[in-house]
């Protein structure tokens, strides 16, 4: 889910595009406002907030700075760490994590490149593999991860590598040329990968030739004073759902990956005309979710926003907590789990927020 640099936003920001033809808009139609559909029932206050969320069983994987701590969250409301695992031999700033079955992959951005850590005991993680390497003389600086049935996809700077995900041997990678393309998001289907890029662009490429490099190219026209910063992509079957911070929201169709279509953008005005006294929308990170099918944002400074993917243009409810910036989410059962990078405003704390969703 996610580039982790954190950035504190002074003013409102919201998003905005060019008119793309085809492309459905928020309708207007005055959505919930989430007040009794969204309840926080469990916080945990912590140093700083979490980067990148990843969840096994009852247990919250919580990177932060050069550790990531271990959490029960099987009481919601009351999380309690549990142990903390370090690298000590590594200076590591944790950004990003996935994981899968009991490995939970790490990608740092110091020291930086990937691990792989066995977290069959939660209490106790042990690193299997990690891979540190500079790449043509560069440092693999791991923004975000994705991972299938045989391979860790990478999104780091200036390019997109390309791992074996059971010895994080590197099998491929491209770099991209020009300023701005360093990567945040990244996914991948059966035939391509997908990444988003800072300067406010959706690359995708061929998953078995990294080297033939862009194949198709998504952008566009940012409303000024409310930029791009490529955050987070996640992908259903001819979907990609693309967290672009303060530019907007988008829903892109993949099926024909060298020519990414743009299905609906959520842009400032119509964000504004069904919420027109939330503090704004920058969305940072994406959760479609696997019970009820909706899709939800961690979306900054106005807290956390619900899509219905059959109207991907339109917000259906929003919780604008007021003194929170919400950075990363993850789902835990019927609850998610928000990252507060910000806090410290009206006595408001940086740590993780569990909120509870009612249909």
């Amino acid at each position: 889910m996610k580039n982790k640099v954190f950035l504190i936003l002074a003013a409102v920001l919201i998003f905005s595009c060019k008119e793309n033809t085809g492309t459905k808009e928020n309708n207007g139609t005055k959505a919930n406002n989430g007040i009794n559909k969204f309840d926080i029932v469990g916080s945990l206050e912590m140093s700083s907030g979490p980067h990148d969320l990843a969840v096994k069983d009852n247990y919250l994987f919580a990177c932060i700075n050069d550790k990531i701590d271990i959490i029960d969250i099987s009481d919601v409301s009351k999380p309690v760490k549990i142990s903390t695992f370090d690298d000590l031999f590594e200076g590591n700033n944790f950004q990003s994590l996935y994981r899968q079955g009991n490995v939970l992959y790490a990608g740092c951005t110091q020291a930086a490149g990937v691990y792989a850590l066995d977290i069959s005991n939660p209490k106790s993680v042990e690193i299997l593999h990690k891979n540190l390497n500079k790449i043509d003389g560069n440092k693999v600086k791991a923004y975000d991860l994705f991972v299938d049935d045989k391979f860790l996809w990478v999104s780091g700077s200036g390019m997109i590598v390309k791992y074996d995900k059971n010895t994080l041997q590197a099998l491929g990678h491209y770099t991209l040329s020009g300023s701005g393309n360093t990567g945040e998001g990244v996914w991948a289907n059966a035939t391509n990968v997908f990444m988003s890029t800072i300067n406010g662009h959706v690359y995708s490429f061929d998953k078995n030739n990294l080297s033939k490099g862009i194949i198709g190219d998504f952008t566009f026209t940012n409303q000024p004073g409310h930029k791009h910063w490529g955050r987070s992509v996640v992908g259903k079957d001819n979907l990609l759902y693309w967290a672009d911070w303060g530019a907007g929201f988008v829903t892109l169709d993949i099926s024909n990956p060298e020519k990414l279509k743009p299905v609906a953008i959520i842009t400032q005005s119509s964000f504004k005309q069904d919420f027109p006294d939330a503090e704004g929308t920058n969305v940072y990170d994406v959760l479609i979710h696997n019970k009820n099918g909706k899709i939800y944002l961690a979306n900054g400074w106005s807290g956390i926003v619900e899509i219905d993917p059959a109207d991907p243009g339109h917000v259906t409810s929003l919780k604008d907590y007021k003194y929170k910036q919400y950075y990363c989410i993850e789902q835990y059962d019927k609850y998610v789990i928000l990252s507060d990078i910000v806090g410290g405003r009206n006595n408001e704390m940086k740590g993780i927020d569990i909120i509870k969703i009612t249909d």
